[in-house]
């Protein structure tokens, strides 16, 4: 599958639209996954917002330096949940620190706010999986699944929520069940060799169910 296939596969993907993609350890799929976003906001001229989970995006961007990948978040909108290291343009930034309720407040003001100065993003939410490793009850967890449910319909950004499926497995309260029960697009993803390879196994799109969508990594370097 050519690059501008996938990218017509993504622009079937509504606005509004929360979708899952759920990759496994140790590959490089994160990170190929999150540049193929990258360039596909800006072949459709699209902003690109990265919600940056505890420092995930400085990890991504150091891998894809030594695949030769330079700057390649540079341009983008970058809020960040816990974490240090500045990558691309960081418009807000919550401390990951007091009750979960606290913090969530605060993303979800921030978060708003970003998207309101922006029309139709392209956001992209990495190491949500290591929030969930922080709830020690069930209210904090469903504290955590309600607030991702707020943003379902909102029609400012295509959010793409990126899972690591061996981490989320291993937490106190597995998210994947009810991550899966939000999005309206899921995602799997598996590496193979030089290519990633995903399969859609829930989506708006009836055609697209069960498609599997390859992306070669050379295309993207």
């Amino acid at each position: 599958m050519s690059l501008q296939e996938v990218y017509t596969l993504l622009d079937s993907m509504k606005f509004g639209e929360t979708v899952l993609v759920e990759y496994q350890s140790p590959s490089y799929i994160l990170d190929f996954l999150l540049l193929l976003l990258k360039h596909y906001a800006d072949e459709r001229g699209l902003p690109l917002v990265i919600d940056d989970n505890l420092d995930i995006l400085h990890v991504v961007n150091e891998h894809l330096k030594l695949f030769g990948v330079e700057g390649a978040f540079d341009g983008a909108m970058v809020v960040k949940t816990g974490g240090k290291i500045n990558v691309g343009n960081v418009v807000g930034r919550i401390p990951l620190e007091g009750e979960p309720s606290l913090y969530l407040r605060r993303y979800e003001q921030l978060s708003r706010e970003v998207l309101s100065g922006v029309k139709n993003a392209i956001n992209a939410v990495i190491g949500l999986e290591r929030l969930f490793a922080f709830t020690e009850n069930r209210a904090d967890f469903y504290s955590i699944i309600s607030s991702i449910q707020t943003f379902v319909g909102n029609h400012g950004r295509k959010a793409f929520y990126f899972v690591d499926v061996d981490i989320a497995e291993r937490v106190p309260f597995n998210p994947l069940p009810e991550l899966e029960r939000i999005a309206t697009t899921v995602i799997v993803t598996r590496p193979q060799k030089d290519r990633g390879i995903g399969r859609i196994v829930k989506g708006t799109n009836v055609e697209a169910l069960g498609k599997e969508i390859e992306v070669s990594l050379t295309e993207l370097l």
